[in-house]
């Protein structure tokens, strides 16, 4: 979000503060907002066939389940509950609210071939971190061999209107590929996915599947739309 001053508020500060070369300011840092327990957002969820058709629309729930939990060498971390109101399928995520205004979550349950791992979301820093990559034994059955890959990186800011409300929210860009194969079979999988993220609320806005492939296939595809927001 860009910022700009008039020609007269800057006189204005000059004549106030005074000016130096050597004088140096360190500008504040973002303000991160952790939902309360019992806070819900609700998405409308659209699911895509290959070619692009709609074949499903559903909705989900998700909700700050808990705060300040102790998990994987942390214990700032918020557990966020999504049930598919459809299906009755729930969906767990751990993350962390960063000083510096990013998110990181925890791979657990992705990725089986390592312990759970921090995943930084750079929604403030926008800084592209290095791309995560394991492998290791295949904890599926009938597989031996187990790797994974998840890059993610900020691809610019807009809006996100919700119920008649428009938010201004951070949106990056995510990767993950996730190969599991044996001798003479293999399995992939290969998700690319834009999410945004709403600061002055410390929630998660829309969701975006461009790709969605298995076994080399294109299949069906999904996009979140947070239709309304209930804060405690």
């Amino acid at each position: 979000m860009k910022h700009s001053l008039s020609l007269t508020v800057i006189v204005a500060l000059i004549v106030l503060y005074g000016c130096s070369k050597n004088s140096t300011s360190t500008p504040p840092g973002p303000t991160v907002v952790v939902p309360n327990v019992g806070s819900t957002f609700t998405f409308m969820n659209t699911h895509r066939d290959t070619t692009g058709k709609t074949v499903k629309i559903d909705t989900s729930v998700r909700t700050i389940a808990q705060t300040n939990m102790t998990i994987a060498g942390y214990s700032d971390v918020t557990m966020i509950v999504e049930l598919n109101t459809s299906t009755k399928i729930y969906d767990t995520v751990y993350v962390r609210y960063l000083s510096n205004g990013d998110i990181s979550r925890l791979s657990s349950p992705s990725l089986g071939v390592q312990p759970p791992v921090w995943f930084t979301i750079p929604y403030t820093s926008h800084t592209t971190p290095a791309p995560y990559n394991f492998s290791g034994t295949a904890s599926a059955p009938g597989y031996t061999h187990d790797s994974a890959s998840f890059s993610v990186s900020y691809v610019g800011n807009d809006n996100d209107t919700v119920s008649g409300v428009l938010y201004p929210v951070s949106i990056v860009s995510t990767s993950t590929f996730q190969a599991v194969t044996a001798p003479g079979k293999d399995s992939t999988e290969f998700v690319v996915q834009t999410n945004s993220f709403i600061p002055s609320k410390g929630i998660f806005g829309n969701r975006n599947v461009s790709v969605n492939q298995f076994k080399g296939k294109n299949v069906q595809r999904e996009q979140q739309t947070l239709i309304s927001v209930s804060l405690k």
